[in-house]
């Protein structure tokens, strides 16, 4: 997730730089995540979170596994990402809140699995969320992948990416993070938290930084991006929104 304005956002994609150590951090810190929900679903530390609200969890079964799987496939891509891909300069304070806010994001779909999520099956919800997991969490990886692939050849400098996955959809990565975290939420069996996540999200990214990306881009580009807004419409979702 990511903005541009420097007092409203966790960083500022115009000023380039390394940032060795907190990218060390960030994946130490989203690495870590996997098996904390490892403890929550499988170690007992979830049912007694649940008991101190009077609430008797169900054995996390097969849905436990998947979300435990899922958290690591989401650690492994935020990581990619992180060390790999993204070349602005990450303070500290970004690389913690961003690491917290995925941690709870996906302990409240572990624990949410103990009272939604069936015991010793899967069920259609998880079919479905983790179908919306794969398809998003490699929406996200491939479209920044090859946005990255063009911005590294020296006669694309200074040019905007248009091509790839961001032919469908101008921030298609954005859609591709609110498909695989809804993912997650769906497959804990709570359709209220996936539904909340959704909705948070899509309200996030087109009402607070899509339009910040675009005054980015718009004073970085000029008229080439809006050309591109003209020919590529859709925002988050291709042929949809």
């Amino acid at each position: 997730m990511s903005n541009q304005s420097k007092k409203a956002n966790l960083f500022d994609r115009s000023e380039k730089d390394s940032s060795p150590l907190s990218r060390v951090v960030f994946s130490f810190l989203r690495a870590a995540d996997p098996y904390l929900q490892y403890l929550l679903l499988f170690q007992g530390y979830g049912p007694q979170i649940l008991s101190k609200a009077g609430i008797v969890a169900v054995p996390a079964g097969p849905t436990g596994t998947a979300l435990v799987a899922m958290a690591a496939g989401c650690a492994v891509k935020q990581i990619i990402n992180m060390t790999f891909i993204l070349e602005a300069k990450i303070p500290y304070s970004g690389v913690i809140l961003i690491c917290i806010y995925n941690t709870v994001l996906n302990s409240a779909a572990s624990l949410s699995s103990f009272i939604y999520g069936p015991s010793d099956q899967l069920g259609t919800l998880q079919y479905v969320g983790i179908s919306m997991f794969t398809v998003g969490i490699f929406t996200e990886l491939i479209s920044e992948i090859q946005r990255k692939q063009f911005k590294d050849k020296p006669e694309n400098k200074g040019k905007v990416f248009t091509g790839g996955l961001f032919s469908l959809a101008r921030h298609i990565n954005y859609g591709g993070y609110t498909l695989w975290r809804t993912g997650i939420a769906l497959t804990s069996g709570n359709y209220w938290l996936a539904a909340l996540q959704f909705t948070w999200h899509m309200l996030d990214f087109t009402k607070r930084a899509v339009p910040e990306l675009g005054d980015y881009c718009r004073n970085r580009y000029g008229e080439d991006w809006k050309k591109y807004e003209r020919d590529v419409p859709n925002i988050l979702f291709p042929y949809v929104w």
